[in-house]
């Protein structure tokens, strides 16, 4: 019977993966990383500097995600677009595996730790919809987050060696590396407060997992982007967004509601528990801070409560035992379990049940301009292309020899940030926004249809709507008539 329990308890975690992380439409940024790799991999050098805008750039391109163009170039080419939906399964099975292990390890029982598993995979799969860089990230987040409890739990320090070779790796893969220095100091900071005697060992293999970030192509110039980046206002990109502010927009609406419900109650629980651990708090309030002031670092939360939260119920419902209350303790993760799945399915209809994920891309003509640049390529129009910002790496990659572009997914890498702030004055309609249309020398402008900058663009004197359809339109320059 426990055979078949487990049977039929690991066909629904597996149908539940599949239902929540088969998706198929290409991320925007997909397309930036495969288009520097085919830089690197066929045009044979390494692009210091901007290589497809013709508005200024950064005298030094700091592509912090270089090595995941070089890693899905490679992978796209020998293998096929399959490869890296592969990919994508497979870290983010062995992160959910990884934050179980953490929970077991740390004491908690198998039945709290499957049901917080639950949760983590509805909010995490918000974060692996598309193919991107921070998928690296979450793994070596969570496997970080495991190291730094198996250090805890055993108290052998050497575990800690490992952390500077997975930095060397992480910090040229994505930026998010820094979240991983910031739990190891965390945990130094809760060690040394606690008076735990790895607390220094945190400290010292922190130090060095800092210096190893080094290792990179940019030197020293990669820490400079990176103070710059962490602290740099990204007002219009939706995904880095308060959580007030998307709930005020409309965005991301169930994920940062079930952000808001689980980290109340995770830091209620955090108040009332009787042996309360100071690295907890820590890693636990910096977690849900960054998960309330960016709906994309939600993930993270999602992650550390997965490895925290059985143990946290263990103890309380250990407690209720004790007082006969044996029934409610069995009974409660199968509830919390079930409510979760429930109400995910009322927001997200699963119309067909897919048994085997797929395993293709698509580029979806609701999402991405592809009418729009057949007729372009039809008319022969080439040039400098003023897009929308979302379709900018996309057509980096499948436009690369008939257009340069204005702006693009990789504005904060590559383009200077008057010019950011320009086009997006110009994308939203403020006060000035026709300065980044007289600015630069654009040939035509791709924009999404019924924007704030389309309608401002049809009054635009120098400027005529050549092209149109249900997601974009053309803008081309007026020919002046000679009247001599």
């Amino acid at each position: 019977m426990r055979v078949l329990a487990g049977l039929i308890l690991g066909m629904g975690f597996y149908l539940f993966f599949v239902v929540l992380f088969n998706k198929g439409l290409a991320d925007y940024d997909l397309w930036g990383y495969l288009s520097f790799g085919r830089v690197f991999w066929e045009e044979g050098f390494f692009p210091y500097q901007d290589v497809f805008a013709y508005t200024p750039t950064k005298p030094l391109w700091v592509y912090h995600e270089w090595l995941t163009g070089v890693i899905f170039f490679g992978l796209q080419k020998y293998f096929g677009p399959a490869s890296l939906q592969f990919l994508k399964y497979v870290l983010a099975v062995v992160t959910i595996c990884l934050v179980y292990a953490t929970a077991i390890k740390r004491g908690g029982r198998q039945g709290f730790a499957l049901a917080t598993l639950v949760f983590v995979m509805i909010l995490i799969s918000f974060g692996y919809v598309p193919v991107r860089a921070q998928i690296f990230t979450f793994f070596f987040f969570a496997l970080t987050i495991y190291i730094l409890e198996s250090v805890r739990n055993s108290g052998k320090a050497s575990l800690l060696r490992w952390l500077p070779v997975m930095m060397v790796v992480w910090c040229n893969v994505h930026g998010g590396f820094v979240s991983g220095l910031g739990v190891i100091f965390l945990y130094g900071l809760g060690g040394l407060l606690a008076r735990e005697k790895t607390a220094v060992s945190y400290f010292l293999w922190g130090v060095l997992s800092l210096s190893v970030t080094l290792i990179n192509p940019y030197g020293f110039d990669y820490w400079i982007y990176t103070v710059h980046a962490v602290f740099l206002e990204r007002a219009d990109i939706t995904e880095w967004y308060s959580a007030i502010k998307a709930l005020k927009s409309g965005v991301y609406v169930f994920p940062v509601s079930l952000f808001l419900v689980a980290g109340f109650f995770g830091l209620a629980i955090l108040i009332f528990l009787k042996k309360k651990n100071i690295t907890e708090i820590l890693v636990v309030c910096v977690v849900t801070y960054l998960g309330f002031v960016h709906v994309r670092h939600n993930v993270f939360f999602g992650l550390v409560l997965g490895a925290y939260l059985p143990l946290w119920l263990t103890e309380i419902f250990g407690a209720m035992e004790q007082r006969g209350l044996r029934l409610a303790a069995h009974v409660f993760p199968v509830f919390f379990a079930g409510l979760l799945v429930a109400v995910y399915l009322y927001c997200y209809p699963v119309r067909q049940i897919h048994v085997i994920p797929t395993f293709r891309f698509f580029v979806s003509s609701d999402a991405y301009p592809i009418k729009a640049l057949a007729w372009l390529k039809s008319n022969q129009i080439r040039g400098n292309l003023l897009c929308h910002f979302d379709w900018g790496e996309y057509i980096l990659w499948c436009c690369h020899r008939d257009f340069r572009v204005a702006i693009d997914g990789r504005y904060e890498t590559a383009y200077r940030e008057d010019v950011c702030q320009e086009y997006f004055a110009f994308s939203s309609g403020r006060r000035g926004w026709d300065v980044f249309l007289k600015k630069y020398p654009h040939d035509a402008v791709l924009l999404k249809a019924n924007t704030a900058a389309h309608r401002l663009m049809n009054r635009a004197k120098d400027w005529e709507a050549v092209y149109s359809d249900q997601i974009s339109v053309i803008f081309v320059r007026k020919k002046v008539e000679n009247k001599l």
